[in-house]
């Protein structure tokens, strides 16, 4: 387990909330949380995205599903953030998407090929606007 590592919770206190791209006053944002699933006997740290429903998403599951799915962690407000975040009870629920080794290998060389944490977020909010109808 990495040091500072907790499990994945429903409290704000854990969590980062990141505007897409910081040079736009009015930017979309995503609520991210780094942690690892309770029932992970590894305790393997990952990066889980709140979806628009209260459910978190791990990044590399995520990343596996259309653009055009982009919407379900994307929120235009604080506000649209904070009411979804104040409901949340109890243990985390998590979307479970099936990840293969091929899945996570395309993930982390894509990661590698951005080259920083912002150019990705700037990379999800063009690919999140071109699938927008």
């Amino acid at each position: 387990m990495a040091t500072g590592a907790h499990p994945l919770i429903n409290d704000y206190k854990a969590c980062k909330l990141i505007k897409l791209d910081p040079a736009e006053p009015h930017s979309p944002l995503v609520l991210v949380q780094q942690g690892y699933l309770p029932h992970d006997p590894q305790s393997r740290v990952r990066l889980f995205f709140l979806q628009r429903d209260g459910m978190w998403i791990d990044e590399i599951g995520r990343s596996t599903l259309p653009d055009s799915e982009a919407g379900k962690v994307v929120f235009d407000t604080v506000a649209e953030v904070l009411e979804v975040i104040s409901r949340l009870a109890g243990p985390p629920l998590v979307r479970e998407v099936p990840v293969t080794d091929a899945d996570v290998r395309a993930y982390m060389a894509r990661v590698k090929s951005v080259g920083s944490p912002e150019t990705a977020f700037q990379d999800f909010l063009a690919r999140y606007r071109r699938s927008k109808p």
